[in-house]
């Protein structure tokens, strides 16, 4: 759980049609070539192109209107082109993809944009109970436009990960093994908006583990973990210059898979956090958040996924809000608890012809304190909560060898109540094809 303690949502998620290209760059590259084409070469090249329209794109809730010059809805046209290789070298394994995409906009053509994505990790191993792995990883994507602390932007952001693992494991006996981590991300953001800025972050991790497998059926890892990092941009100070806000974490990770049948296996991962900053001493925050999983392969050909995931953390933003003919700077301290419920199945219909659809239902309470900068004062305090429901249908047919066509579709909804969030709806569809040489 590698992610910053404070502001989790500042790292910008993806448009819901800019992440449908980066499922269609997986698809083209990794998953959903034919099973001849896996297995022909260790190296993969592939191209495809996707018409994505979304009647919601800005994602407008409530009774927000589109921006001067923007639509709500929109038609993205994106290009892809995928290249990989998973390679074995004696004990070794190299391995390592890339995605390039440009995505072009139909009405909102101020957000075009060129993407990427792209990693490579060496897994090795030693002749003794020595092994472990190395990765590295980069990627670009638009960020989305109506972000939580920010507001519509009207204007385009890319966002900038660079992230860089590396885990070595040693068997002590056969029954157990020792697990040490170290990692280190970062997050920019390209659009010059002071509420933007306050999203980019640092951020080292440390991890001590020891992995218990009794048997082949039960795995149990439980981990010391710390982070620590940095906002190097958080907000201004009275002079205009930049002001960090720098924060540790002491994190326990219990993780537990058990292989219950040959068809049915559950996961249970649980994180208990505490973290602490160094200027700011009162936003010292505790949680324990976690996910149950169980995988159930009912027929050969029908897979089911099932999950709860219960996420609990504090957010805070820099802001201002108006105080008698000025404007003051004021911190928005946001507190939440979302229990999330997710439900697929995937359904090999034939050899070339697939199936898969998903329900997931989160439900959110969310609270937030306005607290002045320059003489720490509350201005009283919001809540609200929300229910949002989203449903996806999808099917995936390969005519030939080495070629995909799909199409995905997607509805959201959202019922809200409070002063916090707002209703929103919104349907999508994606439709795709590829070819993949390999």
């Amino acid at each position: 759980m590698d992610r910053p303690p404070a502001l989790p949502r500042r790292a910008p998620r993806l448009l819901p049609a800019a992440h449908a290209v980066a499922l269609l760059a997986c698809a083209a590259g990794l998953g959903w070539t034919t099973p001849a084409a896996a297995q022909a070469s260790p190296y993969y090249v592939a191209g495809s192109l996707a018409a994505i329209h979304d009647s919601n794109i800005l994602r407008l809730a409530g009774d927000q209107v589109a921006g001067p010059g923007q639509s709500q809805s929109d038609t993205i046209f994106s290009t892809a082109l995928v290249g990989g290789l998973d390679q074995g070298i004696g004990r070794q394994r190299v391995f390592g993809n890339l995605t390039l995409r440009d995505n072009r906009f139909q009405r909102n053509d101020t957000f075009n944009n060129q993407s990427y994505n792209g990693s490579l990790g060496l897994d090795w191993s030693t002749v003794e109970r020595i092994s472990g792995n190395l990765s590295v990883s980069a990627s670009r994507a638009l960020s989305t436009f109506n972000a939580e602390g920010v507001g519509l932007l009207t204007q385009k952001n890319l966002e900038n990960n660079q992230a860089a693992n590396a885990l070595v494991r040693v068997g002590l006996v056969t029954t157990y093994s020792l697990e040490l981590g170290v990692g280190q991300r970062r997050v920019r953001n390209s659009l010059d908006d002071d509420r933007v800025k306050a999203r980019d972050f640092n951020q080292d991790s440390y991890s001590l583990g020891l992995a218990w497998r009794p048997g082949g059926a039960l795995a149990v890892t439980a981990a010391l973990r710390q982070l620590q990092g940095e906002y190097p941009t958080f907000r201004r100070d009275t002079t205009g210059a930049f002001e960090s806000d720098r924060y540790k974490q002491q994190q326990v990770d219990l993780v537990t898979t058990w292989q219950a049948s040959g068809a049915s296996g559950l996961d249970l991962r649980l994180s208990f956090g505490d973290t602490q900053y160094v200027a700011n001493e009162a936003r010292k925050f505790s949680s324990v958040n976690g996910s149950l999983g169980w995988l159930w392969q009912a027929t050969g050909k029908l897979r089911i996924l099932s999950r709860f995931t219960r996420d609990k953390g504090q957010d805070a933003y820099p802001a201002t809000v108006p105080f008698f003919f000025t404007r003051i700077p004021v911190t928005l301290y946001d507190s939440r608890s979302i229990d999330t419920w997710r439900v697929q199945a995937d359904w090999d219909v034939s050899a070339k012809l697939a199936l898969s659809s998903s329900l997931q239902s989160g439900r959110r309470q969310l609270e937030r304190d306005t607290v002045t900068v320059v003489s720490p004062t509350s201005l009283g305090t919001n809540s609200g909560r929300d229910n949002t429901t989203l449903f996806t249908l999808g099917v995936r047919w390969a005519p030939v060898r080495n070629t995909l066509l799909g199409c995905d579709a997607s509805s959201e909804r959202r019922s809200a109540s409070g002063t916090l969030t707002a209703k929103l709806k919104g349907n999508s569809l994606t439709c795709y094809g590829q070819i993949t040489l390999q």
